[in-house]
């Protein structure tokens, strides 16, 4: 049997140190608790699983109690909390060794799943910790960057409906994180050891969405060469996410609110009503409100998804979260492609964390892999930014407007970034332009860059 972790608590306040120690105790977790002016006794450096350091001083001496505490124990995780609302601060902490910051107050179940997952990556959990708190360390909104008063919010009602089987209904802007919400709320509920299935609505031809959520039999129609399951009998037990549910065909709407209500489906070939038990998760970059107006989306199909709305919000609108998006996005990027992490220069930083990033999360990270990939120096500056965002381009509107382009220009940009934003699925980003998807093939065509448009859907469908 593996040992009961120990957690050093380093803590000046007495009432923080009990509190602190109490709520581990409770845990099963055992503390030892010293004041960071008892650091030179050697007694309290024995083998320590982790460390909970307390700093509520100015950012310079927090960051030698770091560097103190990370050069006597390089193995160990160290956890840093903080008063300080400094977001240059908690990128600092986090590249001094720290392997989490968070903000006081701490929210007591968020702590927890810090030290869990610090604990967890260095070694086994031991028996005595619950299974169902591993799970939420390791797939839960804490993995999800965003310290933002917007998100935070956002994570404490997703963990709330979590627990329910509640349909939820995601809404935002193209590439602010539905899809990670939506699998942090399968992986914290009761159905976490299930299957999470999804399937994309702008991704899926139209006249297969029918055989692809409800399945089909063998010969129910021309290339049906086998019968085939689909997405719902899948996640039976599970989470069907249903991504880009305004993209959802008229036609088949009435079937999907069956299935809501009733919890059965029927193959197509098939007369057979099969019943599934599955929690739905949909979500959207279409404001439906609108769609159900032009009586493109079923009134009451919107009203039985909606049960639930999360409004993730654009990443312009949570400015403070964008260095702390750099710091994980560069870690991730550099591990994913063998590369050492670059530095960025000042005015880089400044340029990033002021940017409108009108695609958002998505094309912040896209944005820094094409910069880290292209890249020669370990040094990056404004110059290796993209070409799209450089050449002081404007911004109206989250639209970049470079001063005395061609119109024809514009609109080969707007569809080219378009193009992207979507991973090159042309339904999708032709619906977004407002033109039909034989006019944008005609214009790519025209363009010459009908294989670039070709190749971007080869890479995958948002």
């Amino acid at each position: 049997m593996l040992k009961q972790q120990t957690i050093l608590i380093i803590e000046d306040k007495k009432a923080g140190e009990v509190a602190l120690s109490d709520f581990l105790s409770q845990h099963n977790f055992h503390s030892v608790t010293v004041s960071h002016a008892q650091r030179e006794n050697r007694q309290i450096e024995q083998s320590v699983d982790l460390i909970l350091l307390d700093l509520d001083q100015n950012d310079q001496d927090s960051l030698q109690q770091l560097q103190y505490w990370k050069s006597h124990n390089p193995k160990t995780p160290c956890i840093v909390v903080s008063s300080s609302d400094n977001i240059d601060a908690a990128v600092a902490a986090m590249k001094h060794g720290a392997a989490d910051y968070l903000q006081k107050p701490v929210n007591s179940e968020k702590l927890i799943n810090s030290v869990i997952t610090c604990l967890q990556s260095v070694r086994n959990i031991a028996p005595h910790t619950n299974p169902s708190r591993l799970r939420t360390s390791q797939y839960g909104f804490e993995n999800i960057v965003g310290q933002s008063r917007a998100m935070q919010e956002i994570f404490e009602d997703a963990r709330r409906v979590a627990q329910t089987d509640s349909t939820v209904l995601i809404t935002g802007e193209s590439g602010t994180g539905k899809e990670l919400i939506a699998e942090a709320l399968h992986r914290n509920s009761p159905r976490a050891a299930e299957q999470f299935v999804t399937v994309n609505m702008a991704a899926v031809p139209e006249h297969l969405v029918e055989s692809e959520l409800f399945g089909h039999t063998k010969g129910s129609f021309t290339g049906a060469t086998e019968s085939r399951r689909g997405r719902f009998e899948a996640a039976h037990h599970g989470t069907l996410f249903i991504d880009e549910i305004g993209d959802f065909k008229l036609e088949s709407q009435a079937k999907l609110l069956r299935v809501l209500e009733n919890h059965t489906i029927t193959p197509i070939g098939s007369n057979e009503d099969r019943e599934v038990d599955v929690r739905v998760v949909a979500a959207t970059s279409h404001h439906l409100e609108k769609l159900v107006e032009e009586g493109r989306f079923r009134e009451d199909l919107y009203y039985r998804l909606n049960v639930i709305n999360l409004k993730l919000p654009p990443l312009r609108e949570r400015n403070e979260d964008i260095a702390l998006l750099i710091d994980s996005f560069l870690n991730q990027i550099c591990k994913q492609v063998h590369r050492e992490r670059p530095e960025l220069s000042p005015e880089l930083q400044q340029y990033l964390v002021k940017h409108t990033w009108p695609g958002n999360v998505r094309q912040l990270r896209n944005c820094l892999e094409s910069m880290i990939v292209l890249s020669e120096s370990g040094l990056l500056t404004l110059d290796d930014l993209p070409d799209m965002l450089r050449n002081g381009d404007a911004v109206y509107d989250g639209i970049m407007i470079p001063e005395g382009i061609r119109l024809e220009e514009l609109e080969r940009r707007a569809i080219q970034q378009t193009l992207s934003y979507n991973h090159g699925n042309r339904t999708h980003s032709a619906k977004s332009l407002g033109m039909s998807v034989r006019t944008l093939q005609r214009k790519l065509k025209a363009w010459g860059i009908r294989e670039q448009a070709n190749s971007f859907s080869r890479n995958g469908n948002s």
